[in-house]
């Protein structure tokens, strides 16, 4: 079980990787990849809002937080009526959220080639937009 900063830094690396396929014409992982920093960011934010050091992955408990369901991971960090407020009132951010809340960790069994340079680029910047990014909203709440 990763502890909260272990999730933190692993969700910047993610970042770093997806980046990284990036560069290399790697499209197809690095989508993959932009949604885990989607995920392991929330799972910070659980620890905080749960006050725990470790993210519940054990026993009847932990069953409920084993999730790769964004929609479901904002609801278990807190944030869905903050999210509703950003949505309706920032449309920037309501197509960067559009964007990057496609993925599925299903991912990875696309075939080789689906996801376009565009596609790719879109969805980094989405994350990691410093005024509408949605992991840079996720972070300012970790």
């Amino acid at each position: 079980m990763p502890t909260r900063d272990e999730l933190k830094q692993i969700s910047r690396t993610r970042l770093k990787e997806a980046k990284a396929l990036f560069s290399q014409g790697f499209y197809d992982g690095s989508i993959y990849l932009s949604g885990y920093v989607v995920e392991t960011a929330l799972k910070a934010k659980i620890c905080k809002l749960l006050h725990e050091p470790m993210y519940p992955e054990s026993g009847k408990i932990g069953s409920a937080y084993k999730t790769h369901r964004i929609d479901d991971l904002i609801l278990l960090a807190g944030l869905r009526e903050q999210l509703r407020g950003k949505l309706a009132n920032d449309t920037q951010f309501n197509i960067n959220w559009s964007l990057v809340t496609t993925w599925s960790e299903t991912f990875r069994y696309r075939p080789i080639g689906t996801v376009l340079q565009a596609d790719a680029s879109d969805i980094i910047d989405a994350l990691e937009d410093s005024n509408y990014g949605i992991f840079t909203w996720i972070k300012r709440r970790w």
